[in-house]
């Protein structure tokens, strides 16, 4: 999602492969959340504390994908929205279909595996990231992952009403936007569930990823000084001191401001070449579609099936990391990148190099 080497992953040397590793830490984050939650909800209070912190992962992603959106924005050259458009489509589309056709078959098929019901009209909204209260009030689609989906569309939207059409490259106008329908929510309150959702201050974090864009800009991108450290590290302290704790209602003050010092720190702080942690950030967004599938497999099938159930829970935690991280390895290689290139080689007005590498520095929840 940029010129040339820029949208290889290779933009101002390490800048990339350093959000490339957030990523992948903010996916298996949230992997961990949910593996803890889950397994608490099956095995009883006795199975493992519930890592809420993990769920935070979500909160660094849309921190990421601010800075990532105003990063391409700011790319020289002009404008373009339908090629903005179908790149945001080959990035989120495919995959999220898929498995969004997945859940809704399964759900059919073996509606005692999941506790979605295969709904039309769910699936309907789902496909068209429209937000929608279930029956039991869950602002989730049928891919329960998918809420965060229904956000980074309403983001892009937003990015080409304001730059398609006032041509406001630096982004400063969408901060305005995303401040101001915060301050809606907070005034109004508003009675509907997706008016609601839309004027969330979780909002604000696609912001701070811009306002941390433009602080690297300032900065300049050179090597890790004592101050990036400090609030790289402060940030990592932050999240770690929450573990185990439920932020409520102030979620974007004590997820979303740590993130964003981790992204502004760790752009100096993780200048260094890790192949496994770069794999991880590619494969980042296949993880965050399919692991509640690769979860919810181990727990109602596997672990029932297995003859001793005494294991040690660090064992079933592995398992279902490796069995995760190889789904998501096998989902990335043969459908998101495949898809990826196939739809901006076919659609794309102009000759476009769609690799594997151009989706690994794409926008993602």
């Amino acid at each position: 999602m940029k010129t040339g080497h820029a949208e290889t992953g290779t933009m101002d040397g390490n800048l990339i492969p350093a959000v490339q590793y957030l990523r992948g830490f903010a996916a298996l984050a949230v992997f961990l959340f949910h593996v803890s939650s889950l397994t608490v909800a099956t095995w009883g209070p006795n199975a493992a504390g519930i890592d809420h912190v993990g769920a935070a992962g979500v909160d660094l992603f849309f921190v990421i994908s601010g800075f990532v959106m105003a990063m391409i924005v700011a790319r020289p050259g002009p404008f373009r929205p339908g090629d903005f458009l179908l790149r945001r489509i080959a990035r989120v589309v495919p995959g999220y279909y898929l498995a969004t056709f997945g859940i809704f078959v399964l759900a059919m098929l073996a509606p005692s595996v999941t506790s979605t019901h295969a709904e039309l009209p769910a699936l309907v909204r789902s496909l068209a990231f429209i937000p929608w209260p279930d029956a039991q009030g869950f602002m989730a689609p049928l891919l329960l992952v998918g809420w965060t989906l229904n956000y980074e569309v309403f983001f892009y939207l937003l990015i080409l009403l304001v730059v398609g059409l006032f041509g406001d490259r630096r982004l400063y106008g969408l901060i305005g936007l995303l401040c101001a329908l915060v301050l809606f929510g907070w005034l109004v309150r508003p009675v509907h569930p997706t008016a609601a959702f839309y004027t969330d201050s979780i909002l604000l974090e696609f912001a701070f990823g811009i306002l941390v864009w433009h602080l690297h800009r300032v900065a300049g991108n050179g090597r890790a000084d004592t101050f990036s450290f400090i609030v790289f590290v402060g940030g990592v302290v932050f999240f770690a001191l929450q573990h185990e704790s439920d932020p409520g209602a102030y979620r974007t003050l004590l997820w979303g401001v740590p993130s964003a010092m981790i992204l502004f720190g760790g752009l100096r702080v993780m200048r260094f070449p890790s192949p496994s942690m770069a794999a991880l950030g590619d494969w980042s967004y296949a993880f965050y579609l399919t692991h509640l599938f690769v979860i919810t497999g181990y727990i109602r099938i596997v672990m029932p099936r297995l003859p001793d159930l005494e294991l040690m829970w660090i064992y079933h935690y592995t398992a279902m990391t490796v069995l995760a991280l190889s789904v998501a390895w096998g989902f990335h290689r043969f459908v998101e990148v495949p898809a990826n290139r196939y739809i901006v080689r076919r659609f794309s007005g102009r000759k476009a190099k769609a690799d594997a590498a151009s989706i690994t520095v794409a926008g993602q929840a």
